[in-house]
């Protein structure tokens, strides 16, 4: 076994808690296949950014470095790790570790890790080296903010319900009793009936395209988002491809087409949804409208945003 120091980043609040309630179950194995570690915890929102780039700024950049950033939580915990390791510039990049134990999961899902905590921990502890996966880069114009996605990011109608479901009072107890995709449901309802379609204007491949009626667009880097919907299923995290759905507001009877469509993986081939393959978008929306990133909220704003790929060392293997 390749011999790493891992740096664990716990969310403790990741899947309403869930992540420090394992914790302990976590520790012991680490302790019991005598691995070589560090904890810090993210107490707050944005801390594991702060954490991570902190210790990427101060791990010497060469290649005698064994260390590995564990993000132990859930797809915002990873979301927010990466985007700390990459805000400060190495050679030497400091490979990634993840271990899914939030409420979506949906990057574990893509790179196809193990759906248990302990077999996904196998997958980490027992990893002799890295593999480059793609993540997809973002710079919004109008806020100046750039970043990294490990998974999507969308516009309209899933960062709706995403911003409902984070302010339902009922989430947290549904997802103790792991009922979590109901707060979804529940809000997939509320924002179908209030969400009026906008304006979006996708730039790709020297080629302008107008929608006056976009309901729901997500740039996706795998095939899954919302807790395991797969929105693209051809998707693949070493295809170095951005993939777009662009979906226009339908009426209620298309809507539910167009979800059993989706169950059976044939909804990319309805004429309500629009598919594009690319290495660099861009995005304008000019309307203010919810957006979401890896599952995390942007808020409402308007769009101008650019978004494109770059590859990154994650200590998995999911062969195991």
């Amino acid at each position: 076994m390749v011999s790493v120091q891992y740096y664990i980043i716990l969310n403790e609040h990741a899947g309403s808690g869930r992540a420090g309630a394992l914790w302990p179950q976590i520790k012991e194995r680490l302790d019991a296949a005598q691995v070589t570690y560090q904890v810090a915890i993210s107490e707050y929102a944005n801390h594991a950014i702060l954490l991570s780039e902190q210790f990427a700024k101060h791990l010497p950049d060469d290649n005698t470095q064994r260390w590995v950033v564990l993000a132990v939580g859930g797809d915002g915990t990873l979301h927010e790790v990466i985007n700390g390791l990459t805000r400060y510039h190495r050679q030497h990049l400091i490979p990634v570790a993840y271990l899914p134990v939030g409420s979506g999961n949906d990057f574990a899902r893509g790179a196809g890790m193990a759906h248990d905590w302990p077999s996904a921990l196998n997958q980490i502890i027992q990893c002799t080296h890295a593999t480059d996966y793609d993540l997809g880069n973002y710079n919004e114009t109008i806020k100046q903010e750039r970043g990294v996605f490990t998974n999507n990011l969308g516009i309209g109608f899933d960062a709706s319900i995403i911003a409902q479901a984070n302010q339902s009072k009922a989430k947290v107890w549904l997802n103790k009793h792991h009922l979590g995709s109901l707060s979804y449901l529940a809000s997939a309802l509320n924002v179908y009936y209030n969400q009026s379609g906008f304006t979006l204007t996708v730039h790709v491949n020297q080629q302008r395209d107008i929608y006056p009626n976009a309901f729901l667009v997500t740039t996706t880097n795998h095939p899954y988002f919302g807790g395991g919907v797969g929105i693209v299923p051809n998707a693949t995290l070493t295809d170095h491809q951005l993939h777009l759905v662009v979906i226009e507001k339908p009426n209620f009877f298309k809507l539910i087409w167009l979800a059993l469509r989706l169950v059976f993986k044939r909804h990319l081939t309805s004429k309500a949804v629009h598919y594009y393959t690319a290495t660099n978008l861009h995005l304008t929306v000019p309307a203010i409208e919810y957006g979401q990133l890896d599952g995390e909220e942007m808020g409402g704003r308007f769009f101008d945003v650019y978004i494109g790929l770059q590859r990154y060392p994650f200590w998995i293997d999911v062969t195991i």
